[in-house]
């Protein structure tokens, strides 16, 4: 258990004063960023600024007055998409894409895509935060990101190696480890209302899928193998 000094709990005080002091204190004072949603599952209409990127494992938080929160991981341009265990968990290969403007700016295999809907400022507001770190566990306090303006809708993909998410810090697509992402709303006195997040576990054992043919050429060849051994046997 935390201990609780008396700075902390001025800390906690001043971040009563205004809204603004009440989201950078939550940050000081936050724990790692862990899967959370009202449903997992399909989030219809959702295409997350592009074409063919699936909807159909979103963390999906919604509120009363028609706000929106979905955030998903998937694979980038090529391959099968990524697997996840159905709880806000995503497993990603490791490795650089090779699709412009990767490999010369080197982007990860696969990208995090986020979704904001009836977002209504004088009711919310809505911070995207973005784990860099592959270490595990890593604290609130340490993601980067900022607000969303008033717009009904807003929505895209984005890679951790796009250079504007942290000027000046390299991102290794090799770096095996966990990466966290939450969109977490505010109310207009600056307490948290409600988050979508999710996990994505890089370059992990397993986290490989292999595609249909792949499976096929394995399928081949253990028939191919026990072929075999019957023939020996008779």
């Amino acid at each position: 258990m935390q201990e609780i000094t008396f700075d902390t709990v001025m800390n906690i005080l001043r971040c009563t004063l205004s809204a603004l002091a009440t989201v950078a204190c939550a940050s000081a004072i936050a724990a790692p960023v862990t899967p959370t949603y009202d449903r997992f599952g399909t989030l219809p209409g959702a295409t997350f600024g592009g074409s063919g990127i699936p909807n159909n494992a979103v963390a999906v938080k919604e509120f009363e007055n028609g706000l929106t929160l979905g955030l998903t991981a998937h694979q980038r341009y090529v391959g099968p998409n990524l697997a996840n265990d159905g709880a806000g968990t995503f497993f990603a290969p490791d490795g650089v894409s090779q699709q412009s403007p990767s490999p010369a700016n080197p982007y990860a295999l696969w990208n995090f895509a986020y979704y904001v809907s009836g977002l209504d400022t004088t009711s919310y507001s809505v911070q995207l935060l973005i784990d860099r770190d592959p270490a595990a566990g890593t604290d609130q306090a340490a993601h980067i990101g900022g607000a969303f303006s008033a717009l009904p809708l807003i929505q895209d993909s984005w890679n951790l190696g796009m250079d504007f998410l942290e000027v000046g810090k390299a991102f290794d697509a090799f770096a095996a480890g966990e990466y966290t992402f939450a969109l977490v709303a505010y109310s207009a006195a600056g307490a948290e209302m409600g988050r979508s997040a999710i996990r994505v576990v890089v370059g992990e054992p397993g986290n490989d899928v292999p595609e249909p043919a792949t499976l096929a050429l394995a399928g081949l060849a253990l028939f191919g193998v026990a072929a075999a051994n019957r023939r020996r046997r008779h």
